[in-house]
């Protein structure tokens, strides 16, 4: 039996290949038939065979198959990419998702992706649900601002009427003299860190387009000038991270629900094109802090590369407004004793086990957004760096740029255990000591 049948596709084109071989035609047919349905969705398809010589078939299907077959050959794209909403899709905005899916709009709406880049409408400042951004660089006033940058949970800039970040007085931009002692960003209190609110330099008086529009927009288009304001770089749809960044267009599912479906691609490197900073091989590091959205480089440090972003977090809801919710709610869908349930078992000091979760020591503040304290060892952000070096004590190459890929024992333990602290003064013996072995399993008696 000689047959010509669908083998599959690639990115650029639907290879066929010739089968020979004794395979019952049943088997088949419902093979070819299912590949070529995920390429072209097609109701009640009958597709048949050449089997010596002889098609049971009639010409003009033959003629009409064989035409499909050359049209799928040159225009076929990857499976699902119609469902994604690539190929005419576009942008109906966040308020159109929540017609349908106002629970979900209603949880993302309280997270912070959505707070990204905020605008002022009518000279009034933008709400958000656990901060207020009341006030305004020295010299401003809210008439004169088009945009906040952030405001959400750590800290807060400014954008002018030109689509610049305000870096200096008005009318001084671009001159660093006229700018010296300016303060150009908010940054609100953190018990933590034990930082007050207030304002502190940002690039005094240098001119800062705002180019952030990659990872602080929707549908972002490198092109052109939101708003016609020439500072602000590119365009977009809506401001903030909203639904449609990581569904994609929805157009073509709005207009058929049911039919058209919104894929999303739940891979790290989804979540990695913007919790990053720069080459994925390397944490960067400034001022005894590892830089801010550098999650997926963390990541990418040790074996928690291989495990997607969402199974610990609920994209629609972030950490920030879950630790708000309640006291005790979780911040994370999954718990570190779900898989390291022996380390949970034993450990090596019961008073860890009553002060003292995993992160504390796992995942400690070695990051800085706003605020941090080096001599506390302490910053704003969690890092996703996780594994502990008992035998490394700093956490920096020696030119403080860039971080080590595991956590040393200045970050893991003297966020507690330093002068000040909320735990004993402990010398590097000691915590060399300490942490090896730490979590082993005791030996019987």
């Amino acid at each position: 039996m000689s047959l010509l049948y669908l083998l599959g596709q690639s990115t650029q084109r639907v290879v066929f290949v010739p089968f020979l071989g004794e395979i019952p035609q049943a088997i088949l047919l419902d093979f070819v038939k299912e590949v070529f349905l995920k390429i072209k969705p097609i109701d009640n398809i009958s597709i048949d065979f050449i089997v010596n010589g002889e098609c049971s078939m009639k010409p003009k299907y033959i003629i009409l198959i064989s035409i499909l077959l050359v049209a799928i050959l040159a225009f076929a794209v990857p499976s699902g990419l119609a469902e994604e909403g690539a190929p005419g899709a576009e942008y109906v905005t966040s308020e159109t998702c929540a017609g349908c899916h106002a629970e979900i709009a209603a949880v993302f709406g309280m997270s912070g992706h959505a707070y990204k880049l905020n605008p002022v409408v009518d000279g009034q400042p933008p709400k958000y649900p656990f901060t207020e951004v009341t006030e305004v660089p020295e010299g401003y006033t809210w008439e004169d601002i088009s945009y906040v940058i952030g405001g959400y949970n750590w800290k807060a800039r400014f954008i002018d009427q030109e689509g610049y970040i305000i870096t200096g007085p008005p009318g001084t931009r671009g001159d660093e003299g006229a700018a010296e002692g300016f303060l150009g960003q908010y940054n609100f209190a953190n018990p933590i860190v034990g930082n007050e609110p207030g304002w502190v330099a940002y690039h005094q008086g240098e001119e800062k387009p705002y180019n952030c529009g990659t990872c602080h927009t929707t549908g972002y288009n490198p092109n052109g000038n939101q708003d016609g304001l020439p500072g602000l770089v590119g365009t977009w749809s809506e401001p903030g991270i909203t639904c449609e960044e990581c569904h994609g267009p929805g157009s073509l599912h709005a207009s058929n629900p049911y039919g058209v479906s919104m894929e999303v691609d739940r891979n790290g490197a989804q979540c990695g094109e913007c919790h990053l900073r720069g080459a994925i091989e390397s944490v960067n590091a400034s001022g005894g802090f590892i830089k801010h959205h550098e999650q997926y480089e963390e990541l990418f440090q040790s074996k928690h590369v291989t495990i997607d972003c969402v199974i610990c977090h609920d994209p629609h809801a972030g950490v920030v407004q879950l630790r708000m919710a309640a006291e005790e709610t979780p911040t994370t869908r999954t718990q570190c004793e779900n898989c390291h349930f022996n380390q949970a078992k034993y450990q090596d000091s019961p008073v860890h086990l009553e002060v003292a979760a995993c992160i504390d020591c796992h995942m400690p503040r070695v990051t800085k957004s706003a605020v941090g304290n080096a001599e506390m060892f302490t910053g704003d952000i969690r890092t996703h760096l996780m594994a502990i070096d008992p035998t490394q004590i700093g956490q920096f190459t020696d030119d403080g740029t860039v971080a080590l890929s595991q956590l040393g024992l200045d970050f893991a333990c003297r966020s507690c255990h330093v002068e000040g602290g909320v735990a004993s003064v402990k010398t590097d013996e000691e915590l060399i000591d300490k942490a090896f072995g730490y979590h082993d399993r005791p030996e019987a008696p």
